[in-house]
Parts: structure tokens; sequence; C-alpha cells
């Protein structure tokens, strides 16, 4: 006998996330309905509409959780470090592995639902370019300052470089996860960290 829904529960409105989440990266966010999401969750319509209006508001939470759980905690991550913009490029490296590594299913979610989704003027894309600007503008920030200090090559625009840096960790998120369990995922990443510093630090210059 099925247990009843419990409307105050709060692991029921996670668990319609998280099928979602799953059904979205296996058929896309256009080829998921919302009779997929509770058959998957393994509820009523009722149960699903309690929690969220449409489809559109799970996208939605999806979005606010990448942003907070990876954006917002860079974002402090990096502003705590004492001292200059190395110690700060050294966290940041630091950081974005160990996110994916220990979040992969959330950094899939938000890069293939972006790339569904940007370009077809869908009222989500707002919100897409919205949380993409705040990373490009964070990250500009932190080199024009190493481009002050000395420590990033003088010749490099900020915001575009800054956009270079998202591209990247994009394309690597996508192939690590396309190839995880083919590839030793700390070559991996160290041959990303030296491919990319490489490009941007200052002749000579060297991380603590």
């Amino acid at each position: 006998m099925r247990v009843k829904d419990n409307p105050n529960s709060k692991s029921t409105e996670d668990r319609i996330v998280e099928n979602a989440r799953k059904l979205f990266l296996k058929k896309g966010y256009h080829g998921t309905t919302i009779d997929d999401i509770t058959r998957s969750a393994k509820l009523t319509k009722g149960s699903f509409y309690w929690y969220f209006k449409s489809k559109e508001d799970i996208l939605k939470r999806i979005f606010l959780e990448f942003e907070q759980l990876f954006l917002d905690n860079l974002i402090r991550s990096l502003n705590a470090v004492e001292g200059g913009t190395l110690d700060k490029i050294a966290k940041f490296i630091r950081f974005i592995p160990a996110f994916a590594y220990y979040n992969p299913e959330l950094c899939v979610a938000f890069t293939t639902l972006s790339g569904e989704l940007v370009g077809t003027r869908h009222k989500i894309e707002a919100e897409i370019r919205r949380i993409y600007k705040k990373y490009q503008d964070f990250l500009s920030g932190q080199i024009l300052r190493g481009i002050n200090e000395g420590v990033i090559k003088k010749d490099l625009n900020p915001d575009l470089t800054a956009s270079v840096i998202i591209a990247f960790h994009t394309g690597i998120l996508f192939q690590w996860f396309m190839n995880k369990g083919r590839i030793d995922e700390k070559a991996y990443v160290d041959t990303f960290n030296k491919v990319l510093l490489k490009g941007f630090l200052s002749e000579g210059t060297k991380l603590p």
C-alpha cells in the first residue's frame, strides 16, 4: 500500500526536484513532462502542485540551487581569502574540482540545461544569463586586481578573460563527467590548471 504523501514534508519537495533533475538530464527539459516527474517520484499530481506551480518552477529551483551552492559559496570563499590575487587563484583552482566532485549531477544539470535553453527565447533564459553575468563580473574584478598587482598579464581584457575561464570551466566539467571512470581525474584537473594558469599569469609568476 502506498504511503500517503505528507504535504508538510520537506523531503517530498526534495524528491520531486531530484527526480525532475534526473529526468531533465535523461530526456531534456522539453522532453520531460509533469506526468514523467510524478511517476518517477511516485507522487500524485495533486502532491506535485502542492509544491510547484509548473515544470518551470522546478527548473528555477535547480538554477537557484546551483547559484547558491556553487557561485555564492565561491564568491564568499575567495573574498574570505587573506592575501593577494595569487592566494585567491589558488583557492579558486581547489574549489572548482572539489565542488564538482561532491555535486556532479547539479553541475551537469546546470550546464546541459543552460545549453538546451539559451537561444530558445524561453523565459528562464534571462535567469541563466543573470547567473553567468554574476560569475563573469566577479571573475573580471579578480582579474583586474591581478593585473594591477602585476601577477596577471597586462594585455588581457578582464571581461573577455573571465568569459574564457568560464568557458574552460564549463567545458572541463562536461568532458570530466562524459569520461568519468576512464580518465585519471587528478591528472585531468592538474592539466586543466596548468593550461589555464599558463594562459593568463605573468611570466615567472607562481602560485603560493
